[in-house]
């Protein structure tokens, strides 16, 4: 059969726009996305930053009469005229390859869709400026549409006299100049000349233009993106010009672990895996990419009854690579009838996961042959470790009745 094609393929803006960052939709989300993104610009295939300069932060400050709320985080990448015209091109997919990777559609789709005023990526490296964003009503192709700021002329390999007054001159509606930034972070952008800040203002859904500070941060690293980063950078968090958490780095709570089971359980991934009809998967790409691992880890308390600080981490998150979370699946989904299955959760590292298994949102890897062979392998050795810890528990029972 023929065909004469049209020129080019064709996508309704306004649906292609709502598909692509419905996703998002609370702030804590966002946030993450835009943590993630400061991780992966540290990495040496991007701005290749020293380890000793992995630091950022979370800034906010409230709305008032002068000014409407804003939210920002900034990182000592620097982001480059290369990294912000990427940053422009909506659905990237080489934005989600670990080899490849810019400041992705996660955070640019929280800019996007969850604040009404202008919202940008600027970056300050070797002498010059580079800044894209977008400015427009909430939710419109105008919007979507990224674009220079203030112009191309300001915008695009601006030349800069000093790194220290830009960064002031971004800190100033933060309530903060440099001199108030923890010595580390200050350091940091003094040492490498550039600071890369991704920041929206006028954020929805806050009541009277108020940043709920600590709930918001205590969301945030809940999430799998933050997490990960949290575990690798010395995040801080800046509320209205003021250090938030005793002027520390922000930190996941630790989950104490199941007594005798305090060593995390790592697993290799076998290269092959059957799935549920027997078939075998092969979790390398018939050896195009590295073997995985499972980390199974316990806790000492019911991680279900614990619904705030233990049960959104009561999963299975996985990642192609250590620092690439494509979702996550609750260890209820994987063993739901397990004895002791309340006290352990884990992570699966599998690079072969990628780019077939990642979607949009990051909320859950694709479903699919090697992600259901996954699941199986995942969830027999969830099932061992959970059915040890409850035959400990039957043991110490039985003592107690003892005595």
């Amino acid at each position: 059969m023929s065909i004469e094609r049209d020129p080019q393929i064709k996508f309704d803006p306004d649906g292609t726009l709502r598909a692509t960052t419905s996703w998002i939709s609370k702030h804590d989300e966002g946030l993450a996305e835009l943590l993630k993104n400061a991780l992966y610009a540290y990495h040496p295939h991007r701005a290749n930053v020293e380890t000793k300069h992995y630091v950022a932060a979370i800034l906010l400050v409230d709305g008032d009469e002068d000014a409407p709320a804003r939210i920002g985080v900034l990182d000592v990448g620097g982001a480059t005229l290369d990294d912000v015209n990427r940053w422009s091109v909506w659905q990237d997919q080489r934005a989600s390859r670990v080899g490849d990777i810019t400041q992705g559609n996660g955070g640019k789709a929280y800019l996007f869709r969850l604040f009404t005023g202008e919202a940008r990526l600027l970056g300050v490296k070797d002498g010059r400026r580079n800044c894209k964003g977008f400015e427009g009503s909430p939710n419109s192709t105008d919007r979507g549409t990224p674009g220079f700021m203030p112009n191309m002329a300001g915008g695009r390999e601006a030349p800069v006299s000093s790194v220290v007054a830009e960064l002031d001159d971004v800190l100033k509606s933060y309530k903060l100049s440099h001199i108030d930034l923890p010595n580390d972070l200050r350091d940091a952008i003094t040492e490498r000349n550039a600071f890369t800040i991704s920041e929206g203002v006028a954020p929805k859904d806050f009541k009277r233009d108020k940043i709920p500070s600590d709930e918001l941060i205590q969301s945030t690293l809940l999430h799998e993106q933050a997490s990960v980063v949290v575990e690798q950078v010395r995040i801080y968090a800046i509320h209205n010009g003021m250090l938030l958490n005793a002027r520390r780095p922000l930190q996941l709570d630790t989950i104490p672990p199941f007594p005798a089971f305090e060593k995390s359980r790592i697993v290799e991934i076998p290269e092959q895996l059957s799935d549920m009809d027997g078939s075998l998967q092969s979790t390398t790409l018939d050896g195009q990419k590295p073997r995985g691992r499972l980390i199974l880890q316990t806790s000492k308390d019911n991680m279900n009854n614990s619904w705030k600080r233990l049960r959104p981490r009561w999963k299975i998150t996985y990642r192609t690579y250590a620092e690439h979370t494509i979702g996550s699946k609750p260890i209820s989904e994987l063993i739901p009838t397990t004895p002791g299955s309340v006290y352990v959760y884990g992570t699966v590292e599998l690079p072969a996961l990628d780019p077939d298994y990642v979607v949009v949102g990051r909320l859950r890897p694709n479903d699919g042959p090697l992600i259901r062979a996954l699941d199986k392998f995942i969830a027999e050795n969830l099932r061992s470790l959970a059915n040890e810890i409850n035959a400990t528990r039957r043991q110490q029972l039985d003592e107690k009745e003892l005595v």
